[in-house]
C-alpha cells in the first residue's frame, strides 16, 4: 500500500457506544452510520432536536492535520456567520480530538461536530444558475477568509488533491479497462507536460477542495424555494493551487450537467461569480481545463482501488460513472475553447487567433515550396491532437477520420512516454549493440509467418520501399517492374518513378522503360469487374501476359510491387486471392515479390495484421511505414534470410537514423499498445458495423455508387451515375468541405479524387462511427 492508500475504520456499533460515553459522556437514543471516505462516520441522535456527527480517523490522519481542519472550521463560523459549517464539539476532557487504542490494537481519533441540518444540492432535479453563482460565490468567500490561513497541519498529503496526481501513477493498475487507461494516462502526461513546468506560477494556499453536490446544503427560501445556506466535509481541505477549488467545483458540476451547451453555462456561471469576488489570473485560466482532467483522474483511480479494498463501499464509486462521461466528453473538446470561455466568463479577452493563423499562412507561402499543399479550401491551424481528436487555434475540436500515421490516436501516452524516456537515455545509430533493437524486431517479426527473419530499419515507408528494391534488384540481377496502376509507393525519385499515381499524374514525365504497368484488379470500375476469384484470374493472367511478353524481349524480371490494399487508388480491395495468384507467377518466373503494407498494416484490416494476409499472399518482402511509430519516423522492410544473406556484397549498408534506439522504443510500444487495448479486434467488429452503416447511405443517397472496406480502411466511391460510373468529382470535394464545417476530416482520393477515404485510428468508437453516417447522410442529402 502505498502511502496515499489508506483504509477506513471499521469499529463495530458496541465499541462506538463505549468510545462515545468514554470520551464524550454521550448516550445517544439512536446512531447511524453516514458515508464518508478516510473516516467512519455516524449521526447521533441525542434527542428530538439535537443531532451531533462523530468522526473515526485512522492513524492516517495526524493529529496536527485534524487540528488544522478544526481551527479552520472555528474559522469559518465565525467570520462567515450566514452560512453554517460544523462546529467541533469538545470532549470530557476540552480537547477537540481524542486519540484512543481500540479493541483491534489500533490507534485511531475520534472527534465530535454539530449536525448541520439542510437539503443536499444533489436532491435537486434541476439546478437553477442561480445556485451555480451562489457557490462559485461562497467557494471564493471561503479562499479569501483561508487565504491567510496558517496552521503547522495545513501542507497534509492527501490523495484528492490535484497537486498531488502524479502520485496517483500507479493507481492506474486497478483500472481494468485499457482504453480506460490510455485515456488517464493521457491526462496525466498532459499534467506533466502543460501544468507541472507551470506550478511556480500558480497561487498556493489552503483551499476547501470537495466541492460536489452532496457537500453544499440547502436552506428552505420564500422568494426562489431554496437558498445555499451551508457547506460540509472539510476533509479534503488542505494547501492547494487556488485554481484547483474551481477544477473541483467545475468537474462535479460539469457531471452533473448533460448538455453541452449547459455546460459551457454552467461553467461560466460558477467562474463568473468567484472571479467577481477573488479574481483569477491569466496563468491559473489557462490550466484550469487541465486541472479538471487532472481530478477526474483522481477521481477514477481511487473508484477503482476502493472496488479492490472496499467492494461493499458503493458510496465512493457515486461519481464512477458520470466521471468517466466526462472524461469522454472533455477529451473530446478543444482545450482553447475552454481557456477562451474561462477567460469571457471573468471579463478578460483572449489574443485573436486569426493573426497569428495568417502569419503562418503567409510565412508558408514565402518560405515553403508550393509543391506542398494544404487541405481544404480554408486550411487548418491544429495546435493539439488527443486521441481521435484535433483540436485548431480557433477552439473548434475535429474527428479525425483519415489520419492513418497517428495509428493508435494523436499523443498517445505510451508512445510519447516511451519516446520522451528513450530520449533521456541513449540515442545512437545502428553500429552499436543497444537492447531496444533487438526487442523491437523481435517482437515485430513475431507478427510474421517464420519465414521473414530479417529485418532493415529505416525512418518511412519511402525508405523501406527504396530499399526493398535495392534487395530484389540485388537478389534477381533483374531491371524490369511489375507495378499496379494507380499505386504509390513514396516520395523518393526511385519510388515516383515506379507509382503511376505520380508519373501519370500532373506534372509527371511518365514511366520509365524499366516499369510496366498492370490495370488496377478494381472490382468496381476495373477492366474486369466482380470480387469473385474468377475475376481474380482474369487480373492474374493480364500479369502472365505482361511476364510472357518481358520473357520473349529477353528482359530479366526484378518483381513486382503492390500495395496489399490500395489507398490512393481510390481504396481499391483486389478481388478474392489476386494478390496470391499475381504473386505466384512472378516468382514463378524468378522475380521478388514485395508487399507495401505503408498504408494498411498492424491490424488495420482488422480481420489481418498485414494487408496481405487478406489476400492469401506470401511476399518475399514486406515494407512497413505511416503507423509504425503512431508519428514518430520509422519505417521497416522485412525479409528471408536468403534476400538478405545476398545483400551482404561488401558494400555496407548503413542508415544514420534507422533503427536508433528512440525509434525502438516508439516501435515497441505501438505493437505494445495494439496488444494490450485489443486494437487489431476493435478495428475488426467497428469495421463491420461502420460498413453496415454506411452503405445504408446507399438506399438513400443517388451519389453513392459503392462502399467498400475492410476493418478501419474504407471508401465511399461517389457517381453521378450508377450506369456509367461517371465520377462525382466536384461534390467529392464539397461533401469533404461541409463535412470539415461539421467538425470531421475525411479526404478523397483515386484516379478521379471521388473516392471518400476513411482510415481513422484504431481507436475510434461506436460513437464516432454514428456521428461520421449521421452527418454524412446529412451532408448527401444536400445533393439529393
Amino acid at each position: 500500500m502505498s502511502s496515499l492508500e489508506y483504509r477506513k475504520p471499521a469499529l463495530p456499533l458496541k465499541e462506538v457506544n463505549l468510545l462515545l460515553f468514554e470520551f464524550f459522556g454521550l448516550k445517544p437514543q439512536k446512531i447511524t452510520p453516514l458515508n464518508g471516505d478516510r473516516y467512519q462516520n455516524f449521526l447521533l441522535q441525542l434527542g428530538k432536536k439535537q443531532k451531533l456527527v462523530l468522526k473515526v480517523a485512522s492513524d492516517f490522519d495526524r493529529e496536527d492535520s485534524l487540528d488544522f481542519e478544526n481551527q479552520a472550521l472555528l474559522l469559518l463560523n465565525r467570520k462567515l456567520t450566514e452560512y453554517r459549517f460544523p462546529r467541533p464539539v469538545p470532549g470530557r476532557n476540552d480537547q477537540l480530538i481524542i486519540p484512543f487504542l481500540a479493541n483491534d490494537k489500533k490507534l485511531y481519533r475520534a472527534r465530535i461536530f454539530e449536525y448541520v441540518e439542510g437539503r443536499p444540492l444533489a436532491a435537486l432535479k434541476k439546478i437553477s444558475p442561480t445556485f451555480w453563482e451562489e457557490i462559485g460565490t461562497l467557494l471564493a468567500r471561503v479562499d479569501l477568509l483561508l487565504k491567510g490561513f496558517y496552521h503547522p497541519g495545513h501542507r497534509r498529503l492527501l490523495p484528492w488533491d490535484v497537486k498531488n496526481i502524479l502520485l496517483t501513477a500507479d493507481r492506474l493498475n486497478y483500472i481494468s479497462d485499457p482504453s480506460g487507461r490510455r485515456k488517464l494516462d493521457y491526462c496525466l502526461l498532459q499534467y506533466e507536460t502543460l501544468v507541472r513546468p507551470e506550478d511556480h506560477r500558480l497561487r498556493k494556499q489552503v483551499i476547501y477542495n470537495d466541492a460536489n453536490e452532496h457537500n453544499f446544503l440547502l436552506a428552505p427560501c420564500r422568494k426562489s424555494g431554496f437558498r445555499l445556506a451551508g457547506l460540509i466535509d472539510f476533509g479534503d481541505m488542505t494547501e492547494s493551487f487556488l485554481a484547483a477549488e474551481l477544477a473541483l467545483a467545475l468537474t462535479y458540476a460539469l457531471m452533473l450537467t448533460t448538455d453541452s451547451v449547459d455546460k459551457e453555462k454552467v461553467a461560466s456561471k460558477i467562474l463568473g461569480a468567484y472571479h467577481s469576488v477573488n479574481p483569477l489570473k491569466k496563468e491559473e485560466l489557462d490550466l484550469i481545463f487541465y486541472l479538471i482532467l487532472a481530478r477526474l483522474v483522481i477521481s477514477l483511480t481511487m473508484s477503482a482501488w476502493r472496488r479492490q479494498v472496499e467492494p461493499q463501499n458503493t458510496y465512493m464509486r457515486v461519481s464512477e460513472e458520470p466521471g468517466w462521461r466526462l472524461l469522454d466528453y472533455l477529451l473530446s473538446e478543444n482545450p482553447e475553447k475552454w481557456r477562451r470561455l474561462f477567460y469571457q466568463s471573468c471579463g478578460l479577452k483572449t489574443a485573436s487567433p486569426a493573426r497569428k493563423k495568417d502569419r503562418l499562412l503567409s510565412f508558408r507561402k514565402t518560405h515553403v515550396s508550393k509543391a506542398l499543399s494544404l487541405s481544404y479550401r480554408k486550411p487548418l491551424h491544429l495546435i493539439k491532437g488527443a486521441g481521435q481528436f484535433l483540436f485548431d487555434s480557433e477552439g473548434r475540436a475535429y474527428l479525425d477520420c483519415v489520419n492513418n500515421v497517428c495509428h493508435l490516436g494523436h499523443c498517445h501516452p505510451r508512445v510519447a512516454r516511451a519516446v520522451a524516456r528513450q530520449m533521456t537515455v541513449l540515442n545512437t545509430n545502428t553500429r552499436y549493440l543497444y537492447e531496444q533493437m533487438s526487442a523491437y524486431v523481435e517482437k515485430l517479426l513475431a507478427r510474421f509467418p517464420r519465414k521473414f527473419t530479417h529485418c532493415f530499419l529505416v525512418n518511412s515507408g519511402s525508405e523501406a520501399n527504396d530499399l526493398a528494391l535495392r534487395l530484389a534488384r540485388n537478389f534477381t540481377g533483374g531491371s524490369e517492374l511489375l507495378v499496379i496502376d494507380g499505386a504509390y509507393h513514396g516520395n523518393l525519385t526511385s519510388l515516383v518513378e515506379i507509382s503511376p499515381y505520380k508519373f501519370d499524374g500532373p506534372g509527371s514525365k511518365g514511366a520509365p522503360p524499366f516499369v510496366h504497368k498492370l490495370p488496377t484488379p478494381d472490382p468496381y470500375r476495373g477492366l474486369y469487374r466482380g470480387r469473385s476469384e474468377n475475376t481474380a484470374e482474369k487480373y492474374a493472367a493480364e500479369v502472365k501476359k505482361l511476364v510472357k511478353r518481358l520473357q520473349a524481349e529477353n528482359k530479366k524480371l526484378v518483381g513486382m510491387i503492390a500495395e496489399s490494399i490500395m489507398s490512393c487508388a481510390g481504396q481499391v480491395f483486389f478481388p478474392s486471392r489476386f494478390l496470391k495468384k499475381a504473386f505466384e507467377i512472378v516468382r514463378s518466373a524468378g522475380g521478388i515479390t514485395i508487399a507495401d503494407e505503408v498504408q494498411v498494416g498492424f491490424g488495420r484490416p482488422g480481420y489481418f495484421f498485414w494487408g496481405f494476409e487478406s489476400q492469401e499472399a506470401s511476399p518475399d518482402i514486406v515494407t512497413l511505414g505511416k503507423p509504425i511509430g503512431n508519428g514518430h519516423p520509422i519505417g521497416a522492410v522485412v525479409t528471408t534470410a536468403e534476400i538478405a544473406g545476398r545483400f551482404v556484397t561488401g558494400m555496407e549498408y548503413f542508415n544514420t537514423f534507422g533503427g536508433n534506439p528512440v525509434s525502438c522504443a516508439a516501435g515497441l510500444a505501438v505493437l505494445e499498445a495494439i496488444e494490450e487495448e485489443n486494437l487489431q479486434e476493435n478495428a475488426r467488429r467497428l469495421g463491420d458495423y461502420f460498413l453496415r452503416e454506411l452503405k445504408k447511405l446507399k438506399t438513400g443517397h443517388r451519389l453513392v455508387g459503392e462502399v467498400r472496406g475492410l476493418g478501419l480502411f474504407l471508401g465511399v466511391e461517389l457517381v453521378r451515375d450508377r450506369k456509367t460510373l461517371e465520377p462525382a468529382t466536384r461534390e467529392a470535394r464539397g461533401i469533404i468541405e461541409k463535412m470539415k464545417n461539421r467538425g470531421i476530416l475525411l479526404s478523397t482520393d483515386g484516379p478521379f479524387r471521388n473516392v471518400i477515404k476513411i482510415k481513422p485510428p484504431l481507436v475510434f468508437t461506436r460513437m464516432d462511427v454514428d456521428r461520421v453516417v449521421a452527418n454524412l447522410d446529412l451532408v448527401l442529402g444536400t445533393y439529393d
